[in-house]
C-alpha cells in the first residue's frame, strides 16, 4: 500500500491546481454563459417537490462548466428547488449561478479522461475499509486504485473519516471519488453515471449528524 501512496501523491499534486484553476475560471465563465442557456426537452414534475424540472445547459463553448447530469436548475428530485438561496427556487439566475459555479463547479470535467474515471472501463482494488461514509458509525479509511483496462491509466482516491462524536468527524477525501460499490452498479441505461469525478475535501470538524 505504501508504494501506491507515493504513486498517488504526484497525481493529486498535479491535478489539484488544475481543478482549482478551472473552478476559479468558472466564476467568470458561468455568468457570461448563463444568458445563453439552452433548454432541452419538456418540463417534468420534480420527484420529491412541487413544481417542474427542465434540463437547461450552458452553450457548447462553456461545456466544461455546465452540468450534463442535472442541468442548470438543480436535481430532478427538486431538492435544490426547495433549498436554493433565499428561497428563490431553482430557476432564479442567482440559484443557477450558485448551482453551477459554487455547489458543482466545473462539473463536466468529470466526463474528461484526465479529470474523471470511467468505472466500466476500469478494474479496481483497494486497501482498508470497503465501506466508508461520513455518517455516524460508518467511518473508516480506504485507498482505492482504479486501472483502465486498455490504457493502464491509474486513478487514485483516498477517503478517511475519523469520528469525534456522533455528530462531528474529521473527513478527508482526496482524488477520484470511485467506491467499491460503484463497480456493482448497472450503467447500461445511463453510461454518464459511471464517471467518478475528483474531489479535494479536508474538513477537520464536519457535521455528520
Amino acid at each position: 500500500m505504501l508504494k501506491h501512496v507515493f504513486l498517488a501523491a504526484p497525481q493529486w499534486l498535479l491535478l489539484f491546481p488544475v481543478r482549482v484553476a478551472l473552478i476559479l475560471i468558472g466564476l467568470v465563465v458561468v455568468p457570461l454563459a448563463m444568458p445563453l442557456l439552452v433548454t432541452e426537452g419538456p418540463p417534468v414534475p420534480f420527484t420529491q417537490a412541487p413544481g417542474n424540472w427542465q434540463f437547461k445547459r450552458l452553450p457548447a463553448w462553456a461545456w466544461l462548466w455546465s452540468n450534463d447530469r442535472d442541468g442548470a436548475a438543480g436535481d430532478k428530485r427538486g431538492w435544490w428547488h426547495l433549498n436554493a438561496p433565499f428561497g428563490l427556487g431553482a430557476y432564479h439566475p442567482l440559484s443557477m449561478f450558485v448551482w453551477l459555479a459554487l455547489r458543482n463547479p466545473a462539473n463536466n470535467m468529470r466526463f474528461t479522461r484526465w479529470l474523471g474515471c470511467p468505472v466500466t472501463e476500469c478494474d479496481y482494488r483497494y486497501w482498508g475499509d470497503e465501506n466508508v461514509e461520513d455518517r455516524p458509525g460508518e467511518g473508516g479509511r480506504r485507498l482505492l486504485l482504479a486501472t483502465h483496462k486498455k490504457t493502464g491509466r491509474r486513478y487514485y482516491g483516498f477517503y478517511g473519516v475519523w469520528e469525534w462524536s456522533t455528530t462531528r468527524a474529521v473527513v478527508i477525501q482526496i482524488g477520484f471519488k470511485g467506491e467499491p460499490k460503484d463497480w456493482a452498479e448497472d450503467y447500461t441505461g445511463d453510461l454518464s453515471r459511471q464517471w467518478a469525478g475528483m474531489t479535494f475535501e479536508i474538513n477537520l470538524f464536519k457535521d455528520i449528524s
